[in-house]
């Protein structure tokens, strides 16, 4: 699970319940075993392009809220999901720090 203080706030709101209760219900089978020509139900909500990802509060909800970022998957194939994408553990942590350092002098310092 993500430690972004954004992240953790927004996902306990009603309007992300309510997105990611419509998203399972719209895809009801995970879409990547359907891709695979498997039929699984979906079980969790992964957002294509991670929240963390945006800078400001503004960008991370944009991104946290907006249905074409999402993906409704089982949880294997969102735990491989974010496994192949290195998208998970210390180290991706660390990478995703020194990328938004980059990215905020470049942004506001420059």
């Amino acid at each position: 699970m993500a430690k972004d203080k954004d992240y953790i706030r927004m996902i306990h709101t009603d309007k992300w319940l309510r997105l990611r209760r419509a998203k399972l219900t719209s895809n009801p089978i995970c879409e990547r075993c359907q891709a695979e020509g498997r039929i699984t139900p979906s079980q969790e909500v992964h957002h294509v392009k991670p929240v963390e990802d945006g800078l400001t509060a503004r960008e991370k909800e944009t991104l946290m809220y907006d249905p074409h970022n999402l993906q409704a998957l089982c949880h294997d194939c969102h735990v491989k999901t974010h496994t192949e994408l290195g998208r998970s553990g210390k180290a991706h942590a660390k990478r995703r720090a020194a990328e938004h350092r980059k990215e905020f002098i470049k942004k506001f310092l420059s």
